[in-house]
């Protein structure tokens, strides 16, 4: 497995662990991957997600300030609301509320497929 499949195996097996109705920060799925490989940032778990995440429930990795990019608002919505997550009155996820810390094992990870 080449570093970059590794980084985005473990960028989704990082949203996929988060309950429903909590949520996560690109930040800090980039800091649990981060102390496992040492390297990445929000950005690139953005790009994961972006061209990988359809699988995982996306919804819930939000920025920093608990909103969604513009793109993902309405099925994003549709989820807060069947999935009861705490919300504020701007829309914006209540991450006090809401927030779920993602971690990784230091072990060797292991791909989902069992190789």
């Amino acid at each position: 497995m080449s570093g970059d499949d590794l980084y985005t195996e473990l960028v989704l097996r990082c949203a996929e662990q988060v309950p429903r109705g909590r949520v996560t920060t690109y930040g800090a799925i980039a800091e649990a991957v981060g102390q496992v490989l040492g390297r990445g940032g929000p950005r690139q778990v953005g790009a994961v997600l972006a061209r990988e995440g359809g699988g995982v429930p996306w919804w819930r990795v939000v920025r920093a300030d608990g909103s969604l990019p513009a793109s993902h608002g309405d099925r994003a919505r549709q989820a807060y609301l069947e999935e009861a997550t705490p919300r504020r009155p701007s829309g914006a996820v209540d991450l006090r509320a809401a927030f779920w810390q993602p971690s990784l094992s230091r072990q060797s990870p292991q791909r989902s497929d069992g190789r």
